[in-house]
């Protein structure tokens, strides 16, 4: 920082927690004037790995600034909330399950790695961000893991490096990459979903999809990003959870566990795919990335479609240039 010219250091004390580094917000009177980088607020970062030493002192500076710029935009650092995880367990008798932790922790670091590479927002969304604020945790009952992303910086490299991926591997991709699109990851015992968030007026939408019925999730607009942590591990999540929350599952609804026939709150039907969009809207693919070909791929098409496919058309969730002739209808 400067005043009038001159410079001023303020160093900043990094408490090393399992995989990253908290900084703490600053307590001390500073001139109104001073906008601090770090101690504004509780932030976290991620370790560096270069060094230098000059003058017997080490010092480390990040090997890509761009890339640590990028990572700070999300830095602001929020807690979960310990007193309804507390009341999880004592009321509740509802515990983290250290198997299941154990069985998605490593996935989900896999996912959140490729994506924070290509620079790519994402967000824990659903039962994920949930289980997060209202367990500290986890929502042991649950199956799968919910990451939401911003549809416009979709990027085919996603796809590429969970194709055959040996740690959680794109299992279907349901959606055209400009509308609906859903990425299903899968390591054999768990789901990973990845939800595309469209942006449109003021808000977003990410797409659900029943057989070939369209429904929308309406989600804020979400400006900004925020951290926090799971199992110690530092993870994105929206700045404003509880909102979100309230948004996806009703005003505080969602602090009481609900197993079984909960329903979204934001969820409202949009149309049914066309049949020339349909053909491009379900692809699944083997745990060695090939596009899959059998009967259960064309069935999961056919069986909600008048014609009789014999072939998915093409590798990739996206319409042809070229005008598309429908098969033969079926007998």
């Amino acid at each position: 920082m400067s005043i009038n010219g001159i410079i001023f250091f303020r160093p900043s004390i990094l408490h090393e927690e399992k995989s990253y580094f908290l900084i703490r917000q600053n307590t001390a009177q500073l001139p109104t004037d001073i906008k601090l980088s770090y101690g504004d607020t509780l932030r976290v970062m991620e370790p560096t790995d270069l060094k230098f030493t000059k003058d017997k002192f080490s010092f480390a500076y990040p090997r890509n600034v761009s890339h640590f710029l990028w990572l700070y935009n999300t830095s602001e650092f929020l807690e979960c909330n310990r007193t309804l995880a507390d009341q999880m367990e004592k009321k509740f008798y509802i515990y983290q399950n250290s198997k299941q932790v154990n069985l998605t922790i490593l996935p989900m670091r896999n996912i959140v790695y490729i994506l924070n590479k290509l620079e790519k927002h994402y967000w824990l969304a659903g039962g994920t961000l949930l289980g997060w604020y209202r367990h500290c945790g986890l929502i042991p009952y649950t199956k799968d893991v919910d990451f939401g992303l911003f549809a416009e910086e979709y990027d085919e490299n996603i796809r590429n490096y969970f194709l055959g991926n040996p740690t959680v591997y794109l299992w279907g991709a349901l959606g055209l990459v400009n509308d609906f699109l859903e990425f299903r990851l899968f390591t054999g015992r768990y789901t990973f979903d990845l939800f595309w968030a469209y942006r449109e007026n003021d808000h977003r939408w990410c797409g659900y999809q029943a057989q070939r019925v369209k429904y929308r999730r309406i989600l804020p607009l979400l400006p900004k990003l925020c951290s926090c942590d799971l199992f110690g591990y530092r993870f994105s999540i929206p700045c404003s959870p509880v909102d979100y929350l309230n948004n996806e599952y009703g005003y505080d609804l969602w602090k009481n566990p609900l197993e079984k026939n909960y329903t979204w709150t934001n969820i409202e039907y949009h149309s049914i795919w066309d049949d020339i969009s349909w053909m491009y809207a379900v692809r699944l693919y083997t745990s060695k990335g090939e596009l899959r070909q059998d009967k259960y791929a064309i069935d999961w098409i056919t069986n909600h479609f008048n014609y009789s496919l014999k072939i998915i058309p093409s590798f990739l969730n996206v319409l042809p240039n070229e005008p598309v002739t429908l098969p033969p209808v079926k007998n």
